[in-house]
């Protein structure tokens, strides 16, 4: 079976994204979006046991602050931000309005591939990378890419859907003080 990089990155780029939750728990190559809509970021998965599913779900979205995990790095902003590994009760309902938001919000599209060709998934995850068209997988960078600016309307809208109460919502603002008072 060959596999054709150019076919690869068009199928990611043009199937309808898949929210989150319904990714399977296979192994192959994916494409981030984000709340917009936008594809950010192609990676693959073939040694996390819950594949897609793990590697995204659980770890690009509720992962570390790092820059290995795109959601979390990309979204921690504004009354979703914290400092990493801080454990304090307000950074905590921080992190998890941000896995929530993401969870809600962002996307991904997928492509399975066979076992057999497992060992070729790091040079075509390279090879479509460069297929995209410049500046569109602004997550690519793994040390370089500034978190986004926080979407404060969809914000807004999750924190109705979720029905945070003031003190919640005040424990957010604190931490966006926070992250406007950090230095950069």
């Amino acid at each position: 079976m060959n596999i054709d990089p150019e076919a690869l990155y068009q199928s990611l780029a043009t199937q309808e994204p898949t929210p989150l939750a319904a990714l399977p728990r296979t192994h192959g190559m994916y494409a981030l979006y984000d709340h917009e809509g936008v594809m950010r970021y192609v990676g693959i998965t073939m040694n996390d046991q819950s594949g897609f599913y793990g590697r995204i779900y659980q770890r690009h979205v509720a992962g570390s602050e790092s820059r290995s995990h795109k959601f979390s790095h990309a979204y921690n902003t504004g009354r979703m931000w914290r400092a990493a590994r801080d454990s304090r009760p307000d950074a905590k309902l921080s992190k998890g309005l941000r896995t929530a938001f993401v969870r809600r919000f962002c996307r991904a599209t997928v492509i399975e591939v066979p076992i057999a060709r497992h060992a070729d998934l790091p040079l075509l995850e390279r090879t479509v990378q460069r297929l995209a068209p410049a500046g569109q997988l602004t997550w690519i960078d793994a040390r370089g890419f500034e978190p986004i600016d926080e979407p404060r309307a969809l914000v807004d809208l999750l924190l109705a859907e979720l029905a945070y109460t003031s003190d919640r919502v005040e424990a957010l603002l604190r931490q966006a003080a926070l992250h406007s008072a950090r230095p950069r």
